[in-house]
């Protein structure tokens, strides 16, 4: 039995792949770096997600799915941002929990 989307969900790996392959995305990696990205991360991980979506063991699938790129380096979590501390800075506390 495939595992359900709050498990594994193919569409953000799917879309992460994508994005990485867009002509915008390739063009800012040019200009920054001075190369295309090869998106090789992100396809692994499309290819991780397939093999956990298809796993019988809800775990397990869960346990593979965290050792994916887009997990360990990207996600939610903005302490993961590859801009945080270059472009912007975190604040401890969001602007949107302070209280009146």
């Amino acid at each position: 039995m495939p595992q359900s989307n709050d498990v594994v969900n193919l569409w953000t790996y799917f879309d992460e792949w994508t994005r990485c392959c867009s002509s915008s995305f390739q063009k800012d990696s040019l200009y920054r770096f001075g190369n295309f990205d090869s998106c090789g991360p992100q396809y692994s991980d499309l290819r991780i997600a397939l093999n956990a979506k298809l796993m019988k063991d809800e775990e397990e699938a869960k346990e593979v799915i965290s050792q994916t790129y887009y997990s360990r380096n990207l996600g939610s979590d903005s302490k993961n941002s590859t801009t945080a501390g270059a472009i912007w800075d975190l604040k401890e506390t969001p602007s949107w929990n302070v209280d009146p």
